[in-house]
């Protein structure tokens, strides 16, 4: 019987492409599903390049290359490319699915709504970005020898923000090694994205990691101000921007932000490499240091929001159409790994600020129960105390009227009262003392007014009960 699905998948794809993500000039991206042995399943992304492009033999190499840098970085800032797979003539590339957006289009839906990403958000998302290039930078080979790795497409597209709220650094399908000979760049031929390159880089000197500390300062002022920074009618006009023009102040650009920021930004956009922040490491850490002292920090739950809040309902769709693909397929349901763990969290998080809620106001019923029932005593109780009085006075009084002939009566019954009966006196008479004390008071002031002779409420009727719920940390 379990013979059946290994011959099936023996002669199927180990990776099945189900949904297009995004398609580009090189590729497109699908969400796909990988399938292994006693039914295994886990959803991936597969990068497929186009038909025409696999007929030169250098871009299939250039493909393969890539898929050897990238698989060499372990980091959690780094899409991991898992494997590369041959279906017939063509080559794709496996990857980690990151179910999320990418920077650059947070950016184009937050600008389509008339607004900008909050600093802190913006800044959570290039502080993962730096720490994914670092780790590229510091890449080594099996010897422990550095490779000199340099992205060299840094850009608002290339970094992925998860619904996690964790961002990735992701294409490294032009990125270049010190040592890499095989696939020299050509002269007057520049790789990545105009708008992104740093000078150096444009005038063709040999890139190395402060050309991509240097696009990583783009993005990170254009993420802030909301707009492209060196940008041109065309390609010749965006480059010279990028040699000749001073990036402005974000302080001057948007003076409600501040110029916290300034220095950071400026240092990392320096025009001459030697005067820029020498690695992705010391971006980052100053970016940090300025970022905490403004209180433009975010959190990665914050991140996460702002992901749900922008592309949810597109992810929502994609997950469906998943689905249906897997249905067709006669194939149960997977879903990505950060798609359930907030898909489970979030309602449960919800659910039990509810709870919480619902509580307190019990606890405020019951609270304001026994109070009611202690004010209500409490008249009772001065009434009572009033009458006591007034027995006490006539009862002093006739006794005056008749001393000479109750005297002697009188201490002998002082003499014999009980130890137990004279232990209680005290407090009757401090009783009868007060109430008589606030008898006129009562008296005179309104009926609602409260009484200093008011008992103390019992511990039942002011005991808070304990919740059982766990702490709620998305509670405010």
């Amino acid at each position: 019987m379990s013979a059946a699905p290994s011959a099936a998948i023996a002669g199927s794809p180990r990776y099945e492409p189900l949904v297009k993500i995004a398609s580009g000039g090189m590729a497109t991206v699908y969400v796909g599903l990988l399938r292994g042995p006693l039914g295994f399943q886990q959803i991936v992304a597969i990068k497929r390049p186009h038909e025409h492009l696999l007929e030169d033999p250098g871009f299939r190499e250039a493909l393969v290359r890539e898929a050897q840098i990238a698989a060499r970085i372990h980091h959690a800032n780094v899409v991991d490319v898992r494997d590369v797979e041959l279906a017939g003539a063509s080559i794709q590339l496996v990857m980690d699915y990151v179910e999320g957006a990418s920077l650059g289009q947070l950016m184009a839906a937050a600008g389509r709504a008339g607004r900008r990403l909050s600093p802190g958000v913006v800044v959570r998302i290039a502080l993962d970005a730096c720490a994914g290039l670092a780790a590229a930078h510091a890449l080594a080979d099996d010897e422990g020898r550095p490779l000199g790795l340099v992205h060299r497409d840094v850009s608002p597209q290339n970094i992925l923000v998860g619904l996690d709220g964790v961002s990735k650094i992701t294409d490294f399908g032009v990125a270049k090694a010190e040592d890499d000979s095989r696939a020299p760049t050509t002269v007057g031929t520049l790789k990545g994205k105009v708008g992104y390159m740093a000078p150096e880089y444009i005038r063709g000197e040999r890139p190395d990691a402060r050309v991509d500390v240097f696009a990583m300062g783009v993005v990170l002022w254009e993420a802030l101000v909301g707009r492209r920074l060196f940008k041109g009618q065309n390609e010749g006009q965006a480059l010279d921007r990028a040699l000749r023009e001073e990036a402005p102040l974000l302080s001057v650009v948007l003076p409600e932000l501040g110029d916290a920021l300034d220095v950071v930004v400026q240092r990392a956009l320096e025009k001459d490499p030697a005067a820029r922040f020498q690695s992705a490491d010391e971006f980052g850490a100053a970016l940090e240091e300025a970022a905490r002292r403004a209180g433009y920090f975010a959190s990665a739950a914050e991140v996460s929001r702002v992901v749900r809040e922008t592309v949810g309902d597109t992810l929502a769709e994609r997950r469906k159409e998943v689905r249906a693909k897997l249905s067709e397929l006669g194939l149960p349901s997977v879903r990505a790994p950060s798609a359930s763990m907030l898909e489970v969290a979030t309602p449960r998080n919800e659910v039990a600020v509810a709870e919480a809620t619902t509580h307190q106001l019990a606890a405020q019923e019951i609270a304001a129960t026994p109070a009611k029932k202690t004010r209500r005593g409490a008249a009772l109780g001065i009434a009572a105390a009033v009458v006591t009085v007034a027995v006490g006075v006539g009862v002093f009084v006739f006794g005056r009227e008749n001393t000479e002939e109750t005297g002697a009566a009188g201490a002998t019954a002082a003499a014999t009262v009980p130890a137990p009966a004279s232990a209680a006196v005290p407090a009757p008479a401090s009783a009868s003392a007060s109430a008589a004390a606030a008898a006129p008071a009562s008296a005179s002031a309104p009926a609602s007014a409260p009484s200093p002779a008011r008992p103390k409420p019992t511990q039942a009727a002011t005991a808070k009960p304990k919740s059982r719920l766990p702490p709620n940390p998305y509670a405010k």
